[in-house]
């Protein structure tokens, strides 16, 4: 199995292994404080146990620290990171556009606009999976496709749609 089906198998369970450098604020499965991927290989079920009890999680392999942690609380957590996108009310029609990202999208109708975006989204994540992750330009983005990779449709919506459904509407 390659590493991006296991990826793609631990998040289909709800999980997500995110490659973030973190400190290693410890992990108190079996009293381990400095845990390998071979150990959290090995304990696969209780490492899942604890992330799902929202406990710390942290290994390394080689050189790199990850996490394991519930794809809820990651959306959580990028839901609040990524910042919203504007929503431009235009002569005839809408614009929605994340500043800072090649991601934008016009509809005669918000809805229409918004769902165009989610499109423009998943399609934006796709390429930057890739190959664009690759590009200097695009290394800040993946906050953003982490965002896109753990929402559903529905879920993008209500985050680009702003609070309570209202979309942040720049300020004239």
């Amino acid at each position: 199995m390659t590493a991006l089906a296991a990826e793609r198998c631990v998040h289909r369970r709800g999980y997500v292994l995110y490659v973030q450098n973190v400190h290693p604020m410890g992990f108190v499965m079996d009293a381990a404080k400095d845990l390998t991927a071979t150990a959290v290989r090995g304990s696969w079920a209780a490492s899942l146990n604890a992330a799902a009890d929202r406990r710390p999680v942290v290994f390394h392999r080689g050189d790199q620290d990850f996490a394991l942690l519930p794809a809820q609380l990651l959306r959580d957590v990028l839901r609040r990171t990524v910042p919203a996108p504007e929503i431009i009310a235009e002569d005839v029609g809408w614009t929605v556009l994340l500043p800072g990202h090649p991601v934008a999208a016009d509809g005669m109708t918000l809805d229409e606009a918004l769902r165009d975006f989610v499109s423009a989204l998943r399609d934006y994540a796709d390429a930057w999976d890739d190959r664009l992750h690759r590009a200097p330009n695009h290394q800040h983005a993946a906050a953003l496709v982490q965002h896109v990779s753990v929402s559903d449709d529905d879920e993008l919506l209500a985050w680009a749609s702003g609070p309570d459904g209202q979309p942040a509407l720049p300020q004239a």
